[in-house]
Parts: C-alpha cells; sequence; structure tokens
C-alpha cells in the first residue's frame, strides 16, 4: 500500500515509461510527416476523436472503479481478520480455564499460548497463499516442529491449521476447561468467522477482474492514442508534439492504474499492506497474552507499507 503524498518520478517511469518513449516518438514522426511533407491526409476530424475520448474516459473509469471495488473488499476483509483476530484472543484468555479441582500451575497459560500462537501462524499461512510465497520458517515460532512437519504437502496450510485449531478445542473442551455454551457460541463461532474470511480472500484471489474488460481496454486506449495525433497535428502544428505526450501519459497512467489495483494479493505497491496488518494482530495479541517483548510494528519503506 502506497502512505506517501507524492509519486517519485522513478515511478511513473517503472509504470509507464517505455509507453511514454514511443509516443514520444510516434507524435514526433506524425509531426515531421504532417508538417514537413504536406501529408494532409494524415488527417482526422477532431470533433470524432474527442467523441471516442470521452467514451474511453468513460469505460477507463467504470474499469478502475471495478477494480478499487475489489481492493477495498480485501482491505474490509483483512480488517475483519483483525477483530476477529482480538476476538478471539479475548475468548481463548477468557474461556480457556482449569475446571474446578484441577490445579495445574501454568497449564491455561501454556494452552493459552497455544491457540494464539496457532492463529498467528494461520495468519501468515494465508498472507503467503495469497501471495504465493510459502516459506516454512515464516511459521517456525509460532507452532511446534511437528506441526511444521505436517504441513509439508498439504494444499492450503490456512484451512489446515484453523481445523487444527477445532480439535484441539474439541479436546479441551471434552477435559472440562471449556464451558459448552462458551465452546459452540464463543470459539467454534469464531474459527467458522476465520474460514469466511479466508473464503472471501481465495475468491478474490482466484477470480480475477473479467480479462475482456481489462483486455479490450486496452486496446480501445492504445487504438484512441494512436489516432490522436492525426487530430491534433491539423490544429497545432508542433505544439501537438508536447500535449499528445501528456495525453497519452495520462491515459496509460489510468489504464496501468486499475490493471495494477485488480489483484490486491499479488505483493505489488499498490497491494493491501498484509505484512503489517498480521504485524499489528501478532503485536496486540501477544500483549493480550501479557507479553512484553514484542516485535516493533512495520514501518513504510520507501514511502510503500507491505
Amino acid at each position: 500500500m502506497i502512505v506517501r503524498r507524492t509519486f517519485p518520478f522513478k515511478w511513473f517511469l517503472q509504470i509507464d515509461g517505455w509507453a511514454v518513449l514511443f509516443y514520444t516518438l510516434y507524435g514526433y514522426g506524425i509531426c515531421y510527416l504532417h508538417l514537413e511533407f504536406f501529408f494532409e491526409k494524415l488527417a482526422f476530424p477532431f470533433t470524432g476523436m474527442s467523441v471516442f475520448g470521452t467514451a474511453i474516459a468513460i469505460l477507463l473509469a467504470f474499469r478502475n472503479n471495478s477494480a478499487y471495488e475489489r481492493y477495498w473488499e480485501a482491505r474490509i476483509t483483512w480488517g475483519e481478520l483483525t477483530n476477529y483476530s482480538r476476538n478471539f484472543a479475548s475468548q481463548v484468555i477468557v474461556y480457556i480455564q482449569p475446571p474446578q479441582g484441577d490445579a495445574q500451575p501454568g497449564k491455561a497459560e501454556e494452552l493459552h499460548r497455544e491457540f494464539i500462537y496457532r492463529h498467528l501462524a494461520f495468519l501468515v499461512a494465508l498472507r503467503l497463499q495469497l501471495r504465493e510465497g510459502y516459506t516454512s520458517n515464516a511459521l517456525s515460532s509460532f507452532i511446534t516442529k511437528a506441526e511444521l512437519v505436517r504441513l509439508e504437502g498439504v494444499a492450503n496450510r490456512a484451512t489446515q491449521l484453523t481445523h487444527w485449531q477445532a480439535k484441539r478445542l474439541q479436546e479441551v473442551f471434552d477435559a472440562g476447561w471449556i464451558t459448552p455454551r462458551a465452546y459452540v457460541m464463543g470459539l467454534m463461532e469464531s474459527l467458522k468467522d476465520f474460514y469466511i474470511a479466508q473464503g472471501k480472500c481465495e475468491r478474490i484471489k482466484n477470480t480475477p477482474l473479467p480479462r475482456q474488460y481489462g483486455f479490450f481496454t486496452k486496446v480501445f486506449v492504445w487504438t484512441f492514442l494512436l489516432l490522436l495525433p492525426f487530430s491534433l497535428v491539423q490544429h497545432l502544428g508542433w505544439e501537438t508534439l508536447p500535449i499528445y505526450v501528456m495525453l497519452a501519459f495520462m491515459f496509460t497512467v489510468m489504464e496501468r492504474v486499475g490493471s495494477r489495483t485488480e489483484d490486491p494479493f499479488d505483493g505489488k505497491n499498490e497491494d493491501v499492506p498484509m505484512t503489517a496488518i498480521c504485524r499489528t494482530i501478532e503485536i496486540d495479541l501477544r500483549q493480550q497474552l501479557g507479553e512484553t517483548s514484542v516485535p516493533p510494528k512495520i514501518e513504510p519503506i520507501d514511502g510503500v507499507l507491505m
């Protein structure tokens, strides 16, 4: 997620630098042919191009709004995961208590830590699955080596971790550490919320914005920009070049912004800052456990929060 208010010039070049170079050379060629060789037939009515440009702008607005809706839904879902996680930690700490007559010093705290750390592993696994960059080392500080080995070869590690939570909760419930109401209406409902949020993320990840929107938007933008200098040159002469390059830059950047926004889990600068959100949740949950030594918040690097 980009958090800085201004954009360095290198970002523009990275997004659309080659296109700007192409349009500069292309616009120069059209101006040169028309003005130096008097190819007056290389000219189109300005009115028709203005109508075409208006249609392209509407199409771009529709496509970019659709892309932003996908990003915003993804961000809302991770906001829900944050709230569900805090609530789950409170439930674990309050609801899981020793049954009467069972004196096991430190057992409750051990269980609290086990469930909360396994949930942190679930969040990290989900983040890595969405970005397609899973490494077992990222989970090693939250779950045991035995659980890490069991995760190898599993198709959906986040789902498996939540399933293990459910099985472990059943064991603790059978041992009398959780009341029936807290087990059914509290903790198991929280696991259901995690599954629902995970499903939303996977739906966004696995169902891209219809490709026909992206393909035809790009085709129409390029067609408009390739024809535009033929309309401008007859009125503006050599002044066509800077105006054309500026207009081409505006249209192509807006097209590229929509293209880069439509997948909010792809590890780009514009994506949902899942790493920072996971760290925020980790800090909150570990402090709920009473821990004082927690990792620092993740800060933006060069104006980007990942």
